[in-house]
């Protein structure tokens, strides 16, 4: 079996502390980092940092920690990364870790990789990685126009098709699309909290919009062995 590892996405807290983990595991339940780790014996699973970016080191340094430890025992074993939001900038910055090891990694699937982080740079992806999928909101549905994209960048031999973009807001890009609030319809634009305000996304196409993402991952994720 592969060493397979991922970081999800941002929690809504301002600070890591109580309660934080049950209202996590509720928002990300079927998270796509989420449902690629459920239920596997190989896959190590890390919750992505806090609003402020509290607990990304952390995860980062317990992904490294763990492909070591498996490595030691298994080491023809390839590695797989994965990530979305910042969780996707925390694999970026594991696989150049890891190629200081000299450990390679067979391939990295990130959704909407944002960096938003003051500590790490996710800029680039080292050339220890064979084959990198990486899906990407489109600008033009005005979701998250506050959050860059990165883990755009990378060198030869390195295989990386152009990110390919989709119009849903960056929840549903990793596989949590917006829930209709009370009050409101499938029909009506999604409204991000401060200092994004109004896309031009509804409920419902967020909802579609994010399973055509998965359904475009499908053939990475069966190829070199995530699922």
């Amino acid at each position: 079996m592969p060493i397979l590892a991922g970081i999800d996405g941002t929690g809504s807290d301002i600070s890591p502390g109580f309660g934080r983990d049950g209202r996590y595991d509720v928002a990300f339940a079927n998270s796509f980092v989420t449902r690629l780790c459920r239920n596997k014996s190989y896959a190590g699973y890390w919750r992505g940092p806090v609003a402020l970016g509290g607990g990304l080191v952390p995860a980062i340094n317990g992904v490294v920690e763990y492909i070591e430890h498996r490595k030691r025992n298994e080491p023809d074993m390839p590695v797989l990364l994965m990530g979305y939001s910042r969780g996707a900038a925390g694999v970026v910055v594991v696989a150049k870790r890891l190629q200081r090891k000299n450990i390679d990694v067979k391939a990295l699937l990130m959704f909407d990789c944002v960096d938003r982080h003051l500590f790490i740079d996710a800029e680039e992806i080292p050339n220890n990685v064979g084959f990198v999928m990486h899906v990407v909101r489109d600008p033009a549905g005005g979701s998250r126009g506050s959050f860059g994209n990165d883990g755009l960048r990378y060198s030869p031999p390195t295989i990386y098709p152009a990110a390919y973009k989709f119009l849903c807001t960056h929840g549903g890009m990793g596989g949590t699309p917006w829930a209709i609030p009370a009050g409101k319809k499938g029909t009506d634009s999604i409204e991000e909290s401060f200092p994004d305000g109004k896309t031009k996304i509804s409920y419902d196409n967020d909802k579609k919009v994010s399973g055509d993402v998965w359904d475009y991952c499908r053939p990475f994720i069966h190829l070199h062995g995530f699922a």
